[in-house]
Order: structure tokens, then C-alpha cells, then sequence
């Protein structure tokens, strides 16, 4: 398999999961692991994913065996970490994918978390009892939009669309704690943003679903709009009113504010 470093090293990333305080729960620290292939383009990536080779493959990624991976991560696991598979996009590793979560619970007891782009319901079903909790995209508030961010077609769009939605729905009706999460650009619009709301709340039932929106900061490679916080922070207020059901998280660095902020009914930091 493909892995991406971090730094110098495999599996050196770690990022903590904040969502998890929407839910009364402690934050825990993820240990990354970045598959370096993807079935989307994303011209924002920030792992460098808009630069691949003829066969798919992130250009910086690099071979790494199932033993050598295990190594890296048993002290991660030791010190009581979460294992996250992340990427690229874990879709494109599945057989990979459900070894090491397997090995992490058949050895450690622990189950594992996954950043996918929502792109397989099948892969996710295959994973589903080895999941504490999941980040799941939703790239746009339209196919043509979705299709746009990702770098796919149109008509992929549309397919994608449907099938994150799926996914999410499973997840949380299966159990597993689903962290959503939206790129939002400079001309991404408030209508946008209260649409995706209302997609992800149209089954009823959110008892087991964040919404995270991510601030674009530039990257390599693609010229993009940031968004401008303050109004960011505006238009996360606004949604979380009219969407009291749904907490919402905002992940950006302003002035005075933490980088994660959560929200619920309008109020900041409600948990």
C-alpha cells in the first residue's frame, strides 16, 4: 500500500477529534494514517493530493508493508490513541483498511475511526463494526458544486452526492458518531450552506451527527478564495438557529477565538 508521511515520518500526523465534546464525551487524540491514493481531485488537498502520478498516486506518497504500518502504530495505540485512516482516501486501500481495523480490535479492543470522502457505502458497511466514530465529507450543496470541489465530473457529482448522504445515515443509524464535514470557500453562499443543513437533517433523527465547517486556507497549486472569517462565524450562527437539532462546529483561527468553536441553537461553545 501508499502511505503519506508527515514530516519524515509515516503515520506522524495526529489531529484531535473536538466533535466528540458536542456529545459529552472527551476529546481524544487521533493518530493519522494517510493512504496516498484517492478516487477524488480535490484541488484544495492539503496533503498534496492535486499532485499525482499517471496511476492515481499522490507524487509524494511512498510503499509501506501491513507489518512495517502495525509497528508504527502499536505505541500510538499503547498510549491510548485512536488509530483515524485517513488519506488520500481509505476507500482505495479496503482490503488494507478492514486488516488494520481487525488487528486493532482483535489485539488492542480498541476500535478505530475512519476520514472518508463518502464515496462507498459498501466500504463503510464493511468497516461499520470496527467504527467508534467517522468523519464524512459533504464537498457541496449541489452536484455541480460537489463535482467542482472534488475534481470529478458532473454526473459523478450527482452519484457522489446521493452517496455521502447514504453513508452518513447508516453510520449514524448503525451507532457510529458521524463528524460531517464542508470545505467552505470565499464564494461558497449562506443558501449553501442552509441547503446542506437541510440534507443532512432531512431522515429526522441527528442524535448521532456533527456538522463541521472547515475554513479554506490556500494551498499549492490552487488560487481559490479563503472565506472571510468573521462572516464565517456569522453565516455558522445563523444555521445552527434555524437548525437547533444539529450542533456545528466551526474550524478556523480568528482574532480572540479558539480554531474549534462548537454551536448549537446560535449560542457558541454550548457543551
Amino acid at each position: 500500500m501508499r502511505l503519506l508521511k508527515y514530516g519524515s515520518k509515516i503515520c506522524g500526523e495526529t489531529r484531535k477529534a473536538d466533535f466528540l465534546r458536542a456529545f459529552g464525551r472527551k476529546v481524544e487524540t487521533t493518530r493519522i494514517v494517510s493512504f496516498g491514493t484517492c478516487n477524488f481531485h480535490c484541488a484544495y488537498c492539503k496533503r498534496d493530493g492535486q499532485f499525482t502520478d499517471g496511476d492515481g498516486n499522490i507524487i509524494r506518497s511512498v510503499p509501506v508493508s501491513m507489518d512495517e504500518l502495525k509497528e508504527v502504530l502499536r505505541p500510538a495505540l499503547e498510549r491510548g490513541e485512536r488509530i483515524r485512516l485517513s488519506g488520500g482516501d481509505p476507500v482505495m486501500f479496503p482490503k488494507e483498511s478492514l486488516e488494520i481495523a481487525k488487528w486493532a480490535y482483535g489485539e488492542y479492543g480498541v476500535k478505530i475511526s475512519i476520514a472518508h470522502n463518502g464515496s462507498s457505502l459498501r466500504f463503510v458497511k464493511s468497516l461499520v463494526d470496527y467504527l467508534e466514530y467517522a468523519a464524512i465529507d459533504l464537498k457541496g450543496y449541489n452536484p455541480k458544486e460537489l463535482a467542482y470541489r472534488a475534481g470529478i465530473s458532473e454526473s459523478a457529482g450527482e452519484y457522489m452526492l446521493r452517496s455521502t448522504l447514504e453513508v452518513q445515515d447508516f453510520l449514524s443509524e448503525s451507532g457510529v458518531l458521524v463528524d460531517i464535514r464542508t470545505p467552505v470557500f470565499g464564494d461558497t453562499p449562506l443558501d449553501g450552506l442552509l441547503k446542506m443543513a437541510e440534507m443532512i437533517t432531512a431522515d429526522g433523527d441527528n442524535s448521532k451527527e456533527f456538522w463541521t465547517l472547515r475554513a479554506y486556507k490556500r494551498v499549492r497549486g490552487c488560487d481559490w478564495l479563503e472565506p472571510n472569517q468573521n462572516t464565517l462565524y456569522e453565516w455558522a450562527k445563523i444555521v445552527s438557529s434555524e437548525f437547533m437539532e444539529l450542533p456545528v462546529g466551526l474550524r478556523l483561527k480568528w482574532s480572540g477565538q479558539k480554531e474549534f468553536a462548537i454551536l448549537k441553537g446560535g449560542v457558541k461553545n454550548g457543551f
